[in-house]
C-alpha cells in the first residue's frame, strides 16, 4: 500500500505538471500550424504522390493533435486536484497511487489495476 503525498510531493507533482503544461502547449501550437497550413509551394499539383503525402501529413498532425489536447485536458484536471486535495488518489478505489505510477504518468486518475479494470469495461 503506498502512502497519501505530503506537501512536497504535492509541490514536485505541481511543477511537474505545470511543465508538461507548457511543453504540451508549445506541441499544440506547432501540430496546429502544421495540420492548418495552407502553404500551396509545398505541394506539386503535377505529382498526385505530394498530395497523398501532404494528406497524410496533415491527417497524422491532427491526429496527434487530438491526442495532446486530450492530455493537456487530463493535466488541467491533475492540477485541479492538486488544489483540491485529491491529487495522488486513486478514483476507482480511493487509495493513494504509487509514486512510481505518479512520475510515470503525472495526471494519472487511477491506479494500475483500477485503469486495467476502466480499460477492460471500454
Amino acid at each position: 500500500m503506498s502512502k497519501k503525498l505530503n506537501a512536497r510531493d504535492l509541490e514536485t507533482y505541481r511543477g511537474l505538471l505545470t511543465q508538461l503544461r507548457r511543453e504540451l502547449s508549445g506541441d499544440i501550437t506547432s501540430l496546429e500550424a502544421d495540420a492548418f497550413s495552407t502553404d500551396g509551394d509545398r505541394l506539386s499539383v503535377d505529382n498526385p504522390a505530394d498530395i497523398g503525402s501532404e494528406s497524410f501529413a496533415q491527417e497524422f498532425s491532427l491526429e496527434l493533435l487530438q491526442r495532446d489536447e486530450a492530455t493537456l485536458t487530463e493535466i488541467d484536471e491533475a492540477l485541479g486536484r492538486v488544489v483540491a486535495g485529491t491529487y495522488g488518489l486513486c478514483e476507482g478505489c480511493a487509495e493513494p497511487i504509487p509514486k512510481v505510477r505518479l512520475n510515470a504518468v503525472p495526471h494519472a486518475r487511477f491506479c494500475v489495476e483500477c485503469q486495467r479494470k476502466t480499460e477492460r469495461r471500454r
